[in-house]
């Protein structure tokens, strides 16, 4: 892609994080068809936002996925998908760190964030379930697949522009949150050696990415598909109609 080309995606995509910004402060409740509107035969999914993201940041997809008769769960235990140090204060730690940057905070580990997963999984008892997943929600996911899945709760999972082999661009953040997104970071090296979930996963993967920059983008080897979609840009993937109906697809295929 032409550099201006690269640039105006870059620009438009950060509207669409804008927008989903906006949604995670006026969404603090999901919809009660979420929940309420369940056709027999519909897998429940599970939403897992990016990093820093709330579950209403994908209320695009939630919303849609919802009205197809899916039950549709949130993990309130990820929060800002950040947690403190302090185990007895993470909850509200999550909650005040966003509001007052300067106390610090660690990123929630993919192990921690996958085990709340599961933790709701059982709360709710839970069968049968796909995940859909944004981002580093999709390393989540995976890590959940590898680890803590043996009854095998969790069929599959739908994954949206996940950095599966890192991304290089995670160097230039001089932040805590993005160190599990390195290259060469542990959880990277530990999911790539977890080949057999693979073909649980279904990959969909912008055809430009700005934020994964990694030599395959979102390429899973060994997945159950990797759908490349006509849509430039991290964010502005999450809102895309054709994005949309490759998630759909993609949970009734993974659901069979």
């Amino acid at each position: 892609m032409p550099l201006h080309k690269k640039i105006g995606a870059w620009l438009v995509d950060y509207g669409y994080m804008l927008r989903g910004t906006l949604a995670t402060v006026i969404h603090h409740t999901p919809p009660k068809h979420y929940l309420g509107h369940i056709v027999e035969g519909k897998a429940p999914v599970i939403l897992i936002p990016g990093i820093l993201g709330r579950w209403s940041f994908m209320k695009h997809l939630g919303d849609r996925i919802s009205l197809q008769g899916h039950p549709v769960y949130i993990v309130p235990g990820l929060g800002l998908n950040i947690y403190s140090v302090p185990t007895a204060a993470k909850t509200l730690r999550a909650l005040v760190v966003h509001i007052v940057p300067a106390l610090g905070h660690i990123p929630p580990k993919v192990g921690r964030g996958a085990q709340a997963v599961r933790e709701l999984i059982e709360k709710e008892n839970i069968s049968g379930a796909i995940l859909v997943a944004h981002s580093k929600g999709g390393l989540i996911g995976k890590y959940l697949l590898a680890h803590h899945n043996a009854d095998n709760r969790v069929l599959g999972m739908v994954a949206i522009a996940t950095p599966f082999s890192g991304s290089a661009m995670a160097k230039l953040v001089p932040h805590d949150s993005f160190r599990e997104l390195r290259t060469d970071s542990e959880i990277i090296r530990d999911l790539e050696k977890h080949h057999a979930v693979n073909d649980r996963i279904i990959s969909v993967i912008p055809e430009y990415d700005n934020h994964v920059w990694a030599e395959r983008g979102s390429f899973l080897d060994g997945a159950a598909a990797n759908i490349e979609v006509p849509v430039s840009g991290h964010h502005k993937v999450v809102f895309s109609h054709a994005v949309l109906q490759a998630v759909l697809d993609s949970i009734e295929k993974l659901q069979k």
